[in-house]
């Protein structure tokens, strides 16, 4: 892999992450928190944004022959943590937001999805998964944005599109995920720039997707 490109690549998951981390402050600003959550959210997010730097940008902590496997773990227990401290986090503004919301958020995934597809061009990753990654979190933003209109214009089949936006996104960051530790960790490793959106953007989009399936279960 070129240097130029990895790191230029770099600059771009960084920017998805803190795209990510705007449109959830955007979400607590909407659903009306305190001044003082909000401060304390971004505050999270600039010093979360900054430790995985030095951890993956600086390749430190974790050994380079880690295996795929204890990864995985690691990032299931990681994105877990990171939901549950969302969810307790945004419990009394959820209640102020309607599904647009969420998906809107959702939809700003295509970033995800461009920047791994720039990666699979200039061989950052594995070109076959790149586009099947790119493509899964386009597909994913598109479907959320489209739901996003149906229940704001109160299209009859607005639940199904839901429903399908939310299932699909769901298997989307699972088989990525999945892929990422299992079929071209011996490419990417335990310090490889796509480990910022699994820890940054990733919880982010699962903690929307537990919100909007909440939401749609009870009523």
């Amino acid at each position: 892999m070129e240097s130029i490109f990895y790191q230029n690549t770099t600059y771009w998951v960084i920017f998805v992450d803190i795209v990510a981390a705007l449109g959830t402050l955007w979400l607590f600003k909407t659903g009306r928190a305190k001044q003082s959550t909000l401060l304390t959210v971004g505050i999270v997010f600039i010093v979360s944004i900054a430790v995985m730097h030095w951890l993956f940008g600086g390749q430190n902590l974790l050994p380079a022959d880690l295996p795929g496997w204890i990864f995985y773990i690691i990032i299931l227990g990681g994105a877990l943590t990171i939901v549950a401290l969302l969810d307790i986090t945004s419990k009394p503004i959820m209640d102020n937001l309607s599904q647009e919301h969420l998906q809107i958020v959702q939809g700003l995934r295509v970033f995800v999805g461009g920047g791994f597809l720039m990666e699979g061009v200039v061989n950052v990753i594995p070109g076959w998964f790149s586009i099947l990654d790119g493509y899964f979190h386009i597909a994913s933003g598109f479907l959320a944005l489209l739901a996003a209109i149906a229940f704001l214009k109160n299209w009859k089949d607005n639940k199904t599109l839901l429903w399908i936006a939310n299932i699909v996104g769901l298997t989307d960051i699972i088989v990525i995920v999945t892929g990422i530790c299992f079929l071209v960790w011996s490419d990417l490793g335990p310090f490889h720039n796509m480990n910022y959106v699994v820890f940054g953007a990733g919880p982010i989009l699962l903690w929307l997707h537990f919100n909007s399936i909440k939401k749609l279960l009870s009523k």
